[in-house]
């Protein structure tokens, strides 16, 4: 592909996401993930990663939702 026509097509599709709102939905992700970390609860999981490790905090934090686990990705379909 000649460069300019890569060049637009790659601008075609950045403005698609944007115009989407993914950087505007990302930049308000970062800000609650901060504010999330200086909670009780955000003070709280740090303290028991610190105790335990924190694949066992997440595991205690997350597995009464159903949410820790193996992932269950079997990988790319087998072609036929």
């Amino acid at each position: 592909m000649p460069i300019n026509q890569l060049v637009m097509m790659k601008r075609l599709v950045n403005q698609g996401i944007q115009s989407a709102g993914l950087g505007a939905t990302q930049l308000l992700g970062t800000f609650f993930d901060g504010v999330a970390r200086h909670t009780r609860e955000g003070y709280a999981f740090q303290q028991r990663a610190f105790e335990v490790g924190f694949k066992q905090a997440v595991r205690e934090r997350d597995e009464p939702f159903g949410d820790f686990g193996a992932s269950s990705y079997k990988g790319p379909p087998k072609e036929s």
